[in-house]
């Protein structure tokens, strides 16, 4: 009877750490690894462009669109939204609309557009 109790024990003890830790979702990494340790609010970046144009940033907020392909996306935070573009990078990322998002890569203005060329995305 009390090996029968222990064995129970041990196996809802196992069930709920596994539960717990086993099926938590973890974060995809696509391209390089994010090093910058700051993030940006987007709405400085466009509020002052030339701070930024050819820097390294690391941006943060929710994907609001993004390419069929995954080559592009736009990520959108409190103050802003800016395109993050993954095509010079050759990374691509699956769909993933409405997800949180980190990017880092360096602002440009392309074609009269401020954008981020994206080399690291972590999709959360």
């Amino acid at each position: 009877m009390r090996i029968t109790t222990i064995f129970v024990s041990l196996l809802v003890i196992t069930s709920a750490a596994f539960l717990a830790f086993g099926c938590s979702k973890k974060a995809q990494s696509f391209g390089q690894p994010i090093t910058e340790s700051i993030v940006t609010p987007i709405g400085n970046i466009l509020s002052n462009p030339n701070k930024f144009i050819g820097k390294t940033v690391k941006v943060a907020g929710k994907i609001v669109d993004e390419c069929p392909a995954g080559g592009w996306f736009f990520l959108k935070d409190q103050s802003g939204n800016i395109y993050v573009n993954l095509h010079p990078s050759y990374i691509a990322i699956p769909q993933a609309r409405g997800h949180e998002a980190v990017a880092q890569g360096v602002v440009k203005n392309e074609y009269n557009q401020l954008s981020v060329i994206g080399e690291g995305v972590e999709l959360k």
